[in-house]
């Protein structure tokens, strides 16, 4: 709930308003955390793969050891400074940048710290590890709906625009959302001081120098879009989805199959996991729910790749979403704990699975891809 603003005489008989300190999310703070994220998730998953490849090697020799969690410490000393420090607009995605891959490198080790003898492959490292990485991307998905058109964030996002005044030309759509938000503060009875600091300002942003707009990006844009129509024509694409999801969705399947070796194998049934044999008769929890997860997943993700061969577009990607959201949203948890190494694979080829479809959902499937041009 929002601060209630409560009135105090400092005057004869004039009530102002109290200072308000709720938090007032930045514009760009959405994109900032899916930066954050997408550091993070990267960092975790090359460093990972780069002990795996080099034999976990240690930095310093002898006594001492330069653990990834000091250097992870150390950038996020560096993005806690460069946000203290400088106002400028670049600082903001630098500082999630140091700040995603900061948290990566420390969360890595996290087995290290939870453990008597600082064990980096206990397997709950991966299960917490994994969550880390989706309460930011939930956070970011959260910011990212969070509605901005009060008159103090639309303030906020006034002074954060100016900044941009002083460092040079505005970007046409910069210009444009300056001014968007400073007409809907100067129409808003509820603040007539910050109403009347719109007015005040809005000169200034429609004298203010415009950059001309970015020939070379529109082509390079208009390139890329073209090769894409050249290379991934629409059923070129929709083989791809398909095929990767009867891929993934029948390796998913195995997962059915440990499943009724868990449901149906006896007391003396006897499972082999990570080259590992558990003790007769042991079903760990999270393997259970692991395999069964999977098995959904398997389903739904053949079920995609068929409805894409027979050219129901809508369900089949609708499908396949609903299959990788809950493999990566989910299912991964549970199998971290089982085998580390096989959730970074795969986290890695459904986000890309993930990607294609959305990618197909734009260009094919949604309202705009399919009105006339």
């Amino acid at each position: 709930m929002g601060a209630v603003p409560v009135t105090v005489e400092t005057g004869p008989g004039v009530p102002t308003a109290r200072r308000r300190r709720t938090p007032v999310q930045r514009p760009d703070g959405a994109r900032s955390l899916r930066l954050v994220a997408v550091a993070f998730g990267v960092t975790v998953v090359v460093t990972r793969l780069y002990l795996e490849l080099t034999g976990y090697p240690q930095i310093g020799g002898g006594e001492y050891h330069l653990a990834h969690a000091l250097w992870g410490g150390l950038l996020l000393l560096v993005g806690g400074l460069l946000a203290l420090l400088w106002g400028n607009r670049w600082v903001h995605p630098v500082t999630a940048v140091c700040v995603g891959a900061g948290s990566g490198l420390f969360v890595d080790e996290v087995g290290k710290f939870i453990t008597a003898h600082n064990d980096y492959f206990t397997p709950l490292a991966a299960p917490i590890i994994y969550v880390v990485f989706l309460a930011v991307l939930g956070l970011a998905t959260l910011a990212r709906r969070t509605q901005l058109d009060a008159p103090r964030p639309r303030a906020y996002a006034v002074a954060q625009g100016l900044t941009e005044v002083a460092d040079g030309p505005l970007t046409p759509a910069a210009r444009a959302a300056l001014l968007d938000d400073l007409d809907a503060m100067a129409a808003d009875p509820s603040r007539p001081d910050l109403a009347a600091h719109a007015r005040a300002v809005r000169p200034l942003i429609e004298d203010a120098p415009v950059e001309p707009p970015g020939h070379r990006t529109r082509a390079a844009r208009a390139a890329l879009l073209r090769a894409e129509a050249v290379l991934a024509p629409r059923w070129v694409h929709r083989l791809v989805l398909a095929a990767g999801s009867a891929l993934l969705g029948l390796l998913s399947l195995v997962g059915l199959a440990i499943l009724v070796v868990l449901v149906a194998g006896g007391p003396d049934a006897t499972l082999v996991l990570d080259d590992q044999a558990l003790p007769p008769g042991t079903r760990p929890p999270l393997l259970v729910v692991a395999s069964a997860g999977e098995a959904v997943v398997g389903a739904l993700l053949l079920l995609a790749a068929v409805t894409l061969l027979l050219g129901r577009d809508r369900f089949g990607t609708a499908t396949c979403r609903a299959g990788l959201v809950i493999a990566l949203a989910g299912v991964n948890v549970a199998l971290g704990y089982v085998d580390a190494e096989l959730v970074v694979s795969a986290v890695v080829v459904e986000f890309v699975l993930l990607l294609g479809v959305e990618r197909y959902r734009t260009r094919f499937v949604t309202p705009e891809a399919l009105s006339p041009r």
